[in-house]
């Protein structure tokens, strides 16, 4: 598997969360109930699994395509890197409002909402330019051995931060918010 395949396949699984959290937004502004902790599940997910996992391979990534110039813009390695920030700082957003709808405050469902669909827009976004964009590019211009190298460094994260058993928790909590908001 090369690194482009890698990071690919583990978007199938946030698309899926992507459009979890958008039924659920949804269901939020139509002022249908909701439960704090299936969100909470997400941001748990979202931390984990896209933080200290996807994120982190892609942080590695991304400056190995700039030290092979690619693309030849290096300020879209950049942007793309930037919309890690805003991720993380939207995640926040969503943090906060399951707290405030936990203790009752009325607007924080709305905000919440609001939150969510800001995160998915952003990540919608950042798969389309990954997945249509760089990962073609890397794919034609890296060469075997530096993607074995990028691939290596991505197992060596599985194997130190995301551990055995990991990833069958986070497929779990996928599962199972799936069951609730099918398709």
């Amino acid at each position: 598997m090369n690194p482009t395949e890698n990071l690919t396949k583990e978007h199938i699984d946030i698309k899926e969360l992507l459009n979890i959290m958008t039924k659920i937004a949804d269901q939020i502004k139509s002022h249908d109930v909701f439960y704090t902790q299936d969100v909470e599940d997400i941001i748990d997910f979202l931390r984990f699994f896209i933080e200290k996992s996807h994120h982190r391979k892609e942080e590695i990534f991304y400056p190995e395509l700039v030290l092979a110039g690619i693309p030849k813009e290096n300020e879209s390695i950049s942007i793309m890197l930037y919309e890690h920030v805003l991720a993380k700082n939207y995640l926040n957003e969503i943090c906060n409002c399951v707290e405030n709808c936990k203790i009752g405050n009325d607007f924080s469902g709305e905000m919440l909402a609001d939150s969510l669909m800001k995160y998915v827009v952003l990540l919608n976004g950042h798969i389309k330019k990954e997945e249509n964009l760089i990962f073609p590019m890397a794919d034609k211009e890296l060469s075997k051995e530096k993607q074995n190298e990028i691939y290596q460094s991505f197992v060596d994260i599985e194997k130190n931060i995301v551990k055995e058993g990991i990833h069958e928790h986070y497929h779990k909590i996928l599962h199972n918010l799936k069951q609730k908001y099918p398709h």
